[in-house]
């Protein structure tokens, strides 16, 4: 079963910033790092400078395994600098999805 992960970051002054660390994370990471499936990136329209950041992963397991590289640890330090503090992290098991 998948599980999800999502990032909530406040206070993100460059959005283009956030969009490219995403898009080279994918690039360098996509097949290497533990059960990674994809990512969104979601802008609150009522909250300027706060993002969602939806990572899936094949299991819980996965993404444990994950958090625990360095390469994760690196990505995780650019984005609480870009985030100009700590993030708060969900762990999410999903319960049911209407995507096909």
């Amino acid at each position: 079963m998948t599980y999800t992960q999502i990032i909530d970051l406040t206070d993100v002054k460059d959005e283009d910033a956030l969009h490219q660390l995403m898009v080279d994370w994918d690039r360098d990471q996509a097949g290497v790092a533990p059960g990674y499936q994809g990512c969104r990136v979601l802008a609150d329209k009522e909250t300027p400078g706060r993002y969602l950041v939806e990572v899936d992963f094949s299991s819980e397991e996965e993404a444990k395994r994950n958090n625990d590289r360095p390469e994760t640890n690196e990505w995780a330090t650019k984005v609480r600098a870009m985030a100009g503090g700590d993030p708060r992290y969900l762990n999410l098991r999903p319960v049911c999805s209407t995507y096909a």
